[in-house]
């Protein structure tokens, strides 16, 4: 996550890495654009899951952030925070829109990433989704 981001901004992905809510919310009410790109294609919003900072997480969605951005490898915030156990997360990126069955270059979606993690709150909110029947391909 060190690396600079695409457009040549750093800002978001340093407040993520840092925990700095305060200074995230600041940039994104003050117009900093909520999904740029690393190097490897992630946003501000794959990091938070990944941390599983769910307080970051909100803050990007609410500003707008996308729940489906696709990595270079293909892979999602959901998945990320599945792996992670996340599952307040793995609830919000859900209500956003998030897509469970998007999988990546390898073929593996947020189901099966979520059966590496040791807690099992990510993978109970995903079987909810699943038995609802929602964007689940």
């Amino acid at each position: 996550m060190s690396g600079e981001a695409a457009s040549g901004k750093q800002d978001l992905f340093a407040l993520v890495a840092l925990g700095d809510l305060q200074r995230l919310r600041t940039a994104l009410a003050g117009g900093e654009a909520a999904d740029p790109r690393d190097r490897y294609g992630a946003t501000p919003l794959y990091w938070a899951a990944a941390g599983a900072d769910g307080a970051a997480v909100a803050a990007l969605l609410d500003a707008g952030a996308d729940p489906g951005a696709v990595t270079d490898a293909g892979n999602t915030p959901l998945m990320v925070a599945a792996a992670m156990g996340a599952g307040a997360v793995v609830r919000r990126l859900l209500a956003a829109g998030a897509e469970v069955g998007h999988q990546n270059r390898w073929g593996l979606d947020a189901m099966r990433w979520a059966q590496w993690s040791p807690d099992a709150a990510a993978m109970r909110e995903l079987l909810q989704q699943k038995a609802s029947g929602d964007r689940f391909a």
